[in-house]
C-alpha cells in the first residue's frame, strides 16, 4: 500500500522488500539498532489521480469488455459468503485474483514473474487491457496492481473504497456464486 500511494504522489524511487523483514533477517543480512542519518531533501509531489477510480467508472466498467475489474479479496469474501463488508459478493463481472495467490505461503515471496502472470493471463488481465483493482478498502487491492505493474501493465487503477463503499450502496449491483 506505501508504494502504491507513493508512486501516486509521484515518487517512483520506491521499493519492496520481497519476502519482508522475517526473509532478511533468515538470510543473516545485515542489520542495525542504531538511527540512520540521512541528508535533508525536499521532495515534490507530482499527483497521479488516475491512478485511482470511483465507483462511476467502476460501474461503467462493467460494460466494457476492454477492462477487467479485479477482486484481491479471498475467494470465500468474492463468493459471497460473508456480509464482511455490508452486502455479500462482488462486483459483477469481476474477477477474483486474491493478493495471497501471487505471494508463496512458506517464504512470503512474490510468485516469479511467469507464474504471476499465468494467475493474471487465467482471469483474463492481460496487459492490452486496463485493470481495475478492488478489495475492502484499496489495501489488498495494492499487492496485484504492484504485481501488474512490475509485469509491465500500463494502465492499472486501484479502486481505492472498494467494497466498503460499493456493498454499502444498495443502488450499485452485486453479484454472488453460491
Amino acid at each position: 500500500r506505501l508504494w502504491w500511494m507513493l508512486r501516486a504522489m509521484g515518487f517512483d524511487n520506491a521499493a519492496v522488500l520481497d519476502g519482508g523483514w522475517e526473509k532478511w533477517s533468515a538470510e543473516g543480512r545485515p542489520t542495525s539498532a542504531l538511527p540512520a542519518a540521512y541528508p535533508p531533501a525536499t521532495f515534490t509531489p507530482r499527483p497521479r489521480p488516475e491512478l485511482f477510480v470511483g465507483k462511476d467508472a467502476v460501474a461503467a466498467a462493467m460494460e466494457d469488455a476492454g477492462i477487467c475489474t479485479i477482486n484481491a479479496l479471498l475467494p470465500e469474501l468474492h463468493r459471497g459468503e460473508s456480509k464482511r463488508y455490508g452486502r455479500a459478493g462482488h462486483i459483477p463481472g469481476s474477477k477474483s485474483l486474491p493478493c495471497a495467490a501471487l505471494l508463496d505461503s512458506e517464504t512470503n515471496t512474490f510468485l516469479p514473474a511467469d507464474a504471476a502472470q499465468a494467475r493474471f493471463d487465467a482471469i483474463g488481465a492481460t496487459p492490452d487491457r486496463k485493470a481495475i483493482v478492488y478489495c475492502g478498502g484499496g489495501i489488498a487491492a495494492t499487492l496485484d496492481a504492484f504485481l501488474l505493474h512490475q509485469l509491465g501493465y500500463e494502465d492499472v487503477t486501484v479502486y481505492d473504497a472498494s467494497m466498503s463503499e460499493w456493498a454499502k450502496d444498495d443502488a450499485l449491483p452485486i453479484e454472488v456464486d453460491l
